[in-house]
């Protein structure tokens, strides 16, 4: 073993260990596989909604293993995840959920919270409840996605969240619109942390 272990040292090898992080209260484990920005030539087809950036944002891509641990369908509800800056003191909700295939054709149904003029791709159900806001951190900014469509004078402000859908076994993509300058940060699933990322 210290043979080994010198070895590693004078080629200057570095690795970490990925594991599934056992969610407290749930039968639910997590993986986080991969973090990316996203292009702006970027295209899903999740039900025919995007939720673009603009200029100062960013998209970015995290991929998950997201597993029930007896096997059985699990509820997994995607508004308790959320991605944590410290550089930004800010803690972001969710812009898209959808299962990684290469079309990614089926997502998460998207919701709002206000029931006036409706996006047509989002439904709205005061039955489910957003619950990134059962999560807070002390002095980090909540930042849902807030989409305004009406005016600067006349704002109709929705803010969307998920429909939570059962699972056993599944790859998720799950994105998040956030600052053009961050490069780091802490994927949360609830108040359990689940990985620091780099996002490349």
């Amino acid at each position: 073993m210290k043979k080994i272990l010198v070895l590693l040292f004078l080629f200057g090898f570095s690795f970490s260990v990925k594991c599934q992080i056992e969610i407290p209260g749930t039968n639910l484990t997590i993986e986080m596989v991969k973090a990316r920005k996203i292009g702006v030539l970027s295209v899903q087809f999740a039900g025919s909604y995007n939720v673009l950036s603009g200029k100062d944002n960013k998209r970015v891509q995290v991929r998950l293993k997201v597993r029930s641990r007896d096997g059985d369908l699990t509820i997994f509800d995607p508004n308790k995840l959320s991605l944590l800056s410290d550089q930004f003191n800010a803690r972001f909700s969710v812009s898209e959920v959808l299962f990684a295939s290469f079309f990614q054709t089926r997502g998460f149904q998207m919701l709002t919270t206000n029931d006036t003029e409706k996006p047509v791709f989002a439904k709205y159900d005061s039955s489910v409840p957003n619950t990134f806001n059962n999560y807070t951190f002390e002095g980090y900014k909540d930042c849902s996605i807030d989409l305004n469509f009406g005016t600067n004078r006349k704002p109709i402000i929705h803010t969307i969240y998920f429909r939570p859908q059962n699972i056993d076994k599944n790859v998720l993509d799950v994105y998040f619109v956030v600052p053009n300058e961050l490069t780091t940060g802490k994927l949360y699933f609830g108040d359990t942390l689940i990985s620091e990322i780099d996002i490349r």
